[in-house]
C-alpha cells in the first residue's frame, strides 16, 4: 500500500498492511528531531519515521499585514491573519501566543453584525501553494483544515460573551457562527479545487470538551453546531475527501451527534473519562476511524521510552486490533516541547510489532 492508500483505507475502516501514522509537533520538537537525525527538513524526519501524511492546515496568508507595535507594558503586539492581536509569552520551554484582542467582540447588536466588515477574507490566501503542496507530496495522504464551526470562532469572539449569548442572544450567535463558517467554507472550497482531487481528509478543530465533560449538552450542540458540521462534511464528501473531527476533552456524550452529521473519524482521543480506547472501539468502531490516543499529558512527557512503548502497544491493540483497521497512530495532541525525543521514537517503534515493516 502507498501512504495515501493506507490512510484512506483506515478512514474507511478497511484493513491496512501496517499501522498508519501521522505526526504533529510544535516547532521546538521539529528542531530537536532534525538535530537527532542530522537532517535539514521536517519532511526528512517524517520520511525516516515512515509518516503517512503531509499536513497543510491553511494556505499561506498573502493579505494585508499589520506591523507589530509595543504596548504600554513593553510587550511586542502582533496581529495574526484572522485579525487577533497577540503577544508571545515564554513558558519555560518555548513561546506561546496569548490573544489580547478579538476582532468579532465589537459585535454587540444586530446592527453591529450587519455593519461588520472584518470577517475572514478568502481572497487573502495563496491557493497556488495548495497545488504545489499536493504535487510535492503526491505519494502521501494530504490533510487540510483548521477552523471549524466553533473553536477558532472563540479566538475571534470573547468566549464568556459567547456562552452568555448562547442563552441571551441565540439567534445573533447563530448568525455570527454561520457568517464565520461561510468564510471558512469558501477557503476550503478553493483549497479542494486547487488540490485537484488530491486532498484525502479535512481536519476541523473544535474543542467541545473539558477534562471531565462536554461544554454543551447534546441538544445544545445540535442547536448551535450540527448544521455547519453537516455542511463541512457534505463539502468534503463531495470532493471525495474524508472528514475528521478534532475535539479535545471528554466528548463521548456528543459522539452520536457527530456520527449523525456524517463524520468519518475523531481525534485526538485524550486519556479522559468516557474515551477509554476499548470502549470506543466496541461502541463506535463500526462507524468511526480513530486517530491519536497516546497520552501527551503524562506518559509522553514524563514516562520512560519503555512506558511509551507499552502504552502505544496497548492503544494499537485496542483501536487497530486483529482487524487491522480503523486507526491512525499519533499522540493525543501535538508533541509539545516537554516530550523527549526518545519517547517519540519509542511511540513509532512500537507499531513495528504489528507487521508490514
Amino acid at each position: 500500500m502507498t501512504s495515501k492508500e493506507r490512510i484512506r483505507a483506515a478512514l474507511q475502516r478497511k484493513p491496512t498492511d501496517r499501522v498508519p501514522s501521522t505526526m504533529q509537533c510544535v516547532d521546538s520538537i521539529w528542531e530537536k528531531l532534525r538535530e537527532h537525525f542530522h537532517v535539514n527538513s521536517n519532511d526528512e524526519v517524517q520520511d525516516i519515521l515512515e509518516i503517512d501524511t503531509r499536513i497543510l492546515d491553511m494556505p499561506p496568508y498573502i493579505g494585508p499585514k499589520i506591523e507589530p507595535y509595543k504596548n504600554k507594558n513593553g510587550d511586542m503586539v502582533y496581529t495574526n491573519n484572522m485579525g487577533c492581536e497577540y503577544i508571545n509569552k515564554w513558558n519555560g520551554v518555548e513561546y506561546n501566543s496569548h490573544i489580547i484582542t478579538k476582532p468579532y467582540s465589537i459585535i454587540k447588536t444586530w446592527e453591529d453584525f450587519e455593519s461588520f466588515d472584518g470577517w475572514i477574507n478568502p481572497d487573502n490566501y495563496d491557493y497556488n501553494a495548495v497545488t504545489d503542496f499536493v504535487k510535492k507530496h503526491s505519494d502521501k495522504a494530504i490533510r487540510i483544515g483548521w477552523p471549524g464551526p466553533y473553536q477558532v470562532f472563540t479566538l475571534l469572539y470573547d468566549a464568556e460573551e459567547f456562552y452568555i449569548n448562547m442563552i441571551e442572544e441565540p439567534e445573533l450567535i447563530k448568525a455570527m457562527l454561520n457568517r464565520y463558517c461561510d468564510s471558512c467554507y469558501e477557503i476550503y472550497e478553493r483549497m479542494y479545487e486547487a488540490a485537484n482531487g488530491q486532498v484525502d481528509f479535512i481536519h476541523l478543530c473544535d474543542d467541545y470538551g473539558t477534562q471531565r465533560s462536554t461544554l454543551f449538552s447534546p441538544a445544545m450542540w445540535d442547536e448551535f453546531f450540527a448544521a455547519n458540521t453537516k455542511r463541512f462534511v457534505a463539502q468534503a464528501h463531495r470532493h471525495n475527501c474524508f472528514y475528521m473531527q478534532h475535539s479535545c476533552g471528554a466528548i463521548r456524550p456528543i459522539i452520536p451527534n457527530l456520527i449523525r452529521c456524517g463524520i468519518d473519524a475523531i481525534e485526538p482521543i485524550q486519556k479522559v473519562t468516557g474515551l477509554e480506547v476499548d470502549g470506543l472501539k466496541t461502541d463506535f468502531g463500526e462507524q468511526l476511524c480513530f486517530q491519536g490516543g497516546i497520552d501527551t499529558q503524562d506518559i509522553l512527557p514524563f514516562g520512560t521510552p519503555e512506558d511509551v512503548y507499552e502504552e502505544t502497544t496497548r492503544v494499537i491493540h485496542a483501536l487497530y486490533g486483529s482487524g487491522k483497521s480503523g486507526y491512525i497512530l499519533c499522540g493525543s495532541q501535538d508533541f509539545e516541547g516537554d516530550v523527549p525525543v526518545e519517547n517519540i521514537l519509542a511511540l513509532y517503534e512500537a507499531r513495528k510489532q504489528f507487521g508490514g515493516f
